[in-house]
Parts: C-alpha cells; sequence; structure tokens
C-alpha cells in the first residue's frame, strides 16, 4: 500500500506562542492509528507506520508524503481572507 491510499481525519492542529503541535487518524480498512505530528520527525515511529499499514515507501517518503497530507487538508479547512473583499468603514 501506498502512503497516499491512507484516509486523514480528525485532523487538530494548535498553536501556542509560535509553538504548533497537532494530531491526526490515519486508517486503513480496518486499521487506524492515531499520529502526533511531532512524532513524524521519529525514523522508528515511522517503521512502526510501515510495518501496521504495510507501506511501500521509505520512512523519509512515508513522512513527506504525510506532511503534505497535513498541509492539503488545513489548507481545505482554512479560509484566510486576508485583503480580499474587505469593507472599511470611511474615517471620520
Amino acid at each position: 500500500m501506498r502512503t497516499d491510499q491512507l484516509l486523514m481525519s480528525g485532523l487538530d492542529i494548535t498553536e501556542d506562542n509560535y509553538i504548533f503541535k497537532g494530531q491526526f487518524i490515519l486508517s486503513s480498512g480496518d486499521k487506524s492509528k492515531h499520529v502526533d505530528i511531532e512524532e513524524l520527525e521519529n525514523k522508528s515511529y515511522l517503521e512502526e507506520l510501515k510495518e501496521y499499514f504495510g507501506l511501500e515507501e521509505s520512512p523519509s517518503e512515508i513522512r513527506n508524503k504525510l506532511i503534505d497530507m497535513v498541509v492539503e487538508k488545513a489548507r481545505i479547512g482554512s479560509k484566510i481572507r486576508e485583503g480580499k473583499d474587505l469593507e472599511e468603514a470611511p474615517a471620520k
């Protein structure tokens, strides 16, 4: 199985003084696993994910694909509108 075939759900990202933390659920068929984004820096954890889901890629490829999936998922839920369609009240 390839990493991009996994379903990512329940993405939760928080920020406190520019320190970001996050977690999500990965699932495939009858298997699911809660993942802390910080753990994606741990090669042994990536090996564990690889074995658990039977992933084909190397640990670094798995990490990169999961980070891409997090970014894509976070972008879908975010509607940043900096400067677009903002109506300012006229100055008095």
